[in-house]
């Protein structure tokens, strides 16, 4: 068959119990191939209900043309394989649009999970009808029904089995969600006409009374082109996960050069302080002894700068706080730490940096553009409570942000394929650590928290 059961299996079982079973193992196989690679993914609302939708018209749509191939009475390659064709080839488009009406997925990642879903179920049907073969071949009869069904279950687990461990179990949800790759929809047809084709006019030549070495030669190229075609879209994924690690690191030098450049603003800010000091040292060693209280203030308030240094229990934050104070110091942005470094122990330092280098420096970029002195401030908490360690940065922006439809903000700069990877960035990192990322927007107040588990 095509699919999982062609009109053969249907004579094998002619009775309405075993119709019914073959349709059951039909949903068995496809939903489980499927499953193999969309577990874990995001459902949609009202999922079961959804499912049992999408159950309902594919299993129609396999009988109506299971149906339309008898009432024309086509058993052989004439009549019976265009019919069975079109059936598999109707049911495989249904699983199409039913993964992206029941997952909250991008339909480059339902054109891959269904159609390597299907190409493993195919696979274990072919390694099914096999086994009958071969016992036909030895005066076994494989359409009894113990037979049948522990045939069908066995072949079914063990090729599932190789297929997870081999296969799905590679790949990473976060791998899916990034592809988009528009060579996948080139597997739809190959799935349609290597896979469903080849392996229903096997069956046809089958019932035709081909030899057993033949029939052994065929099922074993069928096999063959179901794990090419497994392992060519699995190329496909990790080309488009390359190509993102890629972009990713592009990004991350773009980031770094960019840290640099404002750790050189930092600097300037601290010359032009020292610069002012020794200039009023000057001055007041050059008006005798009498110094004038106003002076002294202003030379306190200079020497404030120094005095930036932040005291948090982790170094790696200490170091990243004293910097963004040093630069929200010289934009004349209020900077407000309360922070239990303590309770980041055990976060790499390079992680502590993206998270609150990004943090911050978003902070900065958007109280840097408002005009009222009272709005230009910044607050940032550091705090244990509950178990967990709470990280809270708020500060004033102009008007709302836009928050795309995974939560985060988007970004306002007009080059979007080269900015907003800040916000990403944060959300990993979190995860990374088991805890959460949300930000939010209201009434010209950005508040961004991140929940992380206590180590």
């Amino acid at each position: 068959m095509g699919g999982p059961l062609g009109t053969t299996t249907l004579q094998l079982v002619p009775t309405l119990a075993g119709t019914v079973m073959s349709i059951a193992l039909i949903v068995i196989r496809i939903t489980g191939g499927i499953a193999l690679f969309t577990h874990g993914l995001p459902h949609r609302a009202r999922f079961v209900g959804r499912f049992a939708a999408t159950l309902l018209l594919g299993v129609a749509a396999y009988v109506a043309t299971l149906m339309g191939a008898a009432s024309l009475g086509g058993e052989g390659l004439a009549t019976g394989f265009p019919m069975q064709f079109l059936s598999f080839s109707l049911v495989l488009l249904v699983c199409l649009a039913g993964a992206i009406y029941l997952y909250d997925i991008s339909v480059w990642v339902a054109l891959f999970c269904v159609t390597a879903g299907y190409t493993a179920q195919n696979l274990a049907t072919g390694a099914t009808e096999l086994v009958a073969s071969v016992a036909r071949a030895l005066g076994a009869n494989p359409s009894a029904p113990a037979f049948y069904l522990m045939n069908d279950l066995a072949c079914l687990t063990i090729v599932f089995l190789a297929t997870h461990l081999l296969l799905a179990r590679r790949i990473t949800h976060d791998g899916l969600a990034q592809m988009e790759n528009r060579s996948m929809l080139a597997m739809m047809p190959v799935v349609s006409l290597v896979i469903i084709g080849y392996d229903v006019v096997v069956k046809a030549l089958s019932g035709e009374g081909l030899a057993l070495v033949y029939v052994v030669a065929l099922r074993a190229f069928h096999g063959f082109a179901c794990v090419t075609t497994l392992w060519i879209e699995y190329q496909l994924l990790y080309r488009v996960r390359m190509e993102r690690d890629q972009a990713t690191a592009e990004r991350l030098m773009a980031e770094r050069e960019r840290q640099l450049a404002l750790s050189r603003e930092t600097i300037d800010a601290i010359n032009v302080k020292c610069h002012d000091l020794r200039h009023q040292i000057r001055t007041l060693g050059a008006g005798g002894a009498v110094v004038d209280q106003a002076a002294l203030d202003d030379l306190a308030r200079e020497v404030s700068i120094y005095d930036s240094t932040v005291a948090t229990g982790n170094d790696a934050l200490d170091t990243i706080l004293t910097e963004k104070g040093l630069v929200c110091e010289r934009r004349d942005i209020t900077l407000t730490v309360m922070a239990d470094g303590g309770a980041l122990g055990r976060m790499a330092s390079a992680d502590l940096y993206a998270l609150f280098g990004n943090a911050l420096d978003n902070a900065i970029e958007a109280v840097a553009a408002l005009d009222d002195p009272a709005r230009r401030s910044i607050t940032l908490v550091v705090r244990r409570t509950m178990g967990c360690v709470s990280i809270h940065v708020e500060n004033f922006c102009v008007g709302g942000r836009l928050f795309s439809a995974d939560g985060l903000p988007e970004t306002t700069k007009a080059d979007r394929a080269n900015h907003g990877f800040g916000a990403r960035s944060m959300r990993q990192i979190a995860e990374r650590y088991g805890g959460t990322f949300s930000a939010e927007a209201d009434g010209g107040i950005f508040r961004l928290d991140v929940i992380l588990p206590l180590g």
